[in-house]
């Protein structure tokens, strides 16, 4: 399957979370990424709020104008129409974290927050395209963990961490590969 090179762009683009979360973590005093939420970097108190909220929206709209891009080459079927939409899910989640911060707008937030880690895990475990298995796996485990507090001494942002880096790696991976594919 070879998606079209427009959605590779785009979600090879969404790396552009990792950059934003080093800028906004590097201006909060004390903030841990063992032991701090992504999410606090967002909050009004951390220094460069704006630039993790934004880069949230941005990451949502990356990742839908990725998946509209590649509706049809993602696939058909019950498994294929799962993964869609389970994308979609994530994007408008993620998204919605960056609309709705933490301390602003918490109920909003955390429903953003659920429909991110978990839509993304999932959609990659459907679409399972160049190794979305593992990654939606190991983010989905984590994101059990996450949801019973169970850290395992690796601290909450680990874990936060380890519920969302896999799918953000493998799908700047898949849209690079859709990027060098032969046409």
């Amino acid at each position: 399957m070879i998606i079209p090179q427009k959605s590779g762009l785009a979600w090879v683009a969404c790396l552009q979370f990792f950059v934003a979360e080093a800028i906004a973590a590097a201006a909060a005093p004390g903030y841990s990424y063992r032991f701090g939420y992504i999410s606090d970097l967002g909050a009004q108190a951390s220094p460069r709020h704006a630039v993790m909220n934004g880069s949230f929206v941005l990451q949502g709209g990356l990742i839908a104008l990725g998946l509209a891009l590649s509706w049809g080459p993602l696939g058909r079927g019950p498994r294929a129409f799962g993964g869609k939409i389970s994308l979609a899910v994530c994007a408008l989640g993620v998204a919605l974290v960056g609309l709705a911060p933490e301390d602003i707008a918490s109920g909003w937030h955390y429903a953003g927050a659920a429909a991110n880690l978990v839509g993304c895990n999932v959609g990659a475990l459907l679409i399972g395209r160049r190794g979305g298995v593992p990654a939606g796996a190991i983010g989905f485990c984590a994101c059990l963990a996450l949801g019973a507090e169970a850290y395992g001494g690796l601290g909450v942002g680990t874990v936060e961490r380890l519920a969302s880096y896999p799918f953000l790696i493998w799908l700047a991976g898949f849209g690079a590969a859709g990027l060098i594919a032969p046409r």
